[in-house]
């Protein structure tokens, strides 16, 4: 009798300190977080437009809602649209040559048919004059090929990544889509064998054979422009996307890639050391690793179920679906 009751009060005593030890966890690593967050928006939020040290995310995420109020008039309350344009017009005059000619041109061309609006319901030039988008020149039962085929691999060939596979594989993360179109990602290509070995081992996961990759691939995400706590997890997801953008473009150039769990300030171990040896700016958040090379390692097929059985229309799968 006495044994039971001593096995649940230990066991009592157990849970709560489990319970303890992650909420404690919880609060350290969100709060560091939040420090990251409210320091970086507040250092933007004191400086005038002029002064802003990333107007190109500026001028995109503005281009970006008049593009979409083109499309949609009433998106947003009756005068944003007007203060969006006059801001969008101050970046745009006050810009240097940090902002590219294309990015000027691109947002120049958003700003005049914002201000040549034409109709009520819709003033979007492409919809006024009928004008239907080019159709892919890739097929479905393709791109799904390439899908099917993507792998992570673990096992990598002593091969030094190129000048060109670099580009390929930035270009295709700048095309993954981003949060109001903010396009905030750097890469970081760490070749460097010290360096490898250094960031390998703050890699939950990867510090086993990471390093053993020709390149580790840190990514990381301008912050200042996001808003806290609502997008707090919004720059991992950015960079997600852009990661599956990457595994796609290695597979056609035959390269392998594993992903590393980078997804906060708790599962970055060391991050103060990381940031500061890969010299990663205060303004910008580690959203992401892989490790990248020539691979030779075959990974037979793996299942997946049915996608018919993954999917439901209105409800979750359509079975059993039961409401309380």
């Amino acid at each position: 009798m006495i044994k039971p009751l001593i096995r649940r009060f230990l066991n009592s005593i157990l849970i709560k300190r489990q319970i303890l030890f992650i909420i404690f966890r919880s609060f350290k690593f969100y709060s560091e977080e939040m420090r990251f967050f409210i320091k970086n928006k507040s250092i933007n939020l004191s400086r005038p437009l002029s002064e802003y040290d990333n107007k190109s995310v500026y001028i995109r995420k503005l281009a970006h809602v008049l593009e979409r109020l083109l499309f949609e008039p009433f998106a947003y309350s009756s005068n944003s649209g007007e203060t969006f344009s006059k801001t969008l017009e101050k970046l745009l005059l006050y810009s240097d040559e940090s902002v590219s000619i294309k990015l000027k041109i691109w947002a120049n061309r958003i700003l005049r048919e914002y201000k040549e609006k034409r109709s009520k319901e819709t003033f979007c030039p492409i919809l006024i004059d009928n004008i239907t988008s080019p159709k892919s020149l890739i097929n479905t039962d393709s791109l799904m090929m390439l899908i099917r085929q993507r792998r992570s691999r673990r096992i990598f060939l002593d091969v030094p990544l190129t000048d060109l596979e670099k580009n390929n594989i930035t270009e295709a993360a700048q095309y993954a889509p981003s949060s109001c179109n903010r396009q905030t990602l750097d890469l970081i290509f760490v070749e460097d064998p010290e360096l490898k070995q250094f960031v390998s081992s703050t890699i939950p996961g990867g510090y086993q054979f990471f390093h053993k990759a020709p390149c580790i691939m840190v990514l990381t995400s301008y912050i200042r422009d996001y808003r806290f706590p609502e997008d707090r997890v919004a720059p991992f997801v950015d960079g997600a996307a852009a990661i599956q953008n990457i595994y796609l473009v290695c597979e056609t150039i035959g390269l392998g890639c594993c992903w590393g769990s980078y997804t906060s300030f708790g599962n970055i171990y060391r991050e103060p050391e990381v940031r500061k040896k890969l010299r990663i700016p205060d303004s910008h958040f580690i959203v992401g690793s892989l490790a990248i090379g020539k691979s030779d390692q075959f990974i037979c097929h793996i299942p997946r179920d049915e996608p018919s059985t993954r999917y439901g229309t209105n409800y979750f799968r359509n079975k059993n679906y039961t409401s309380d």
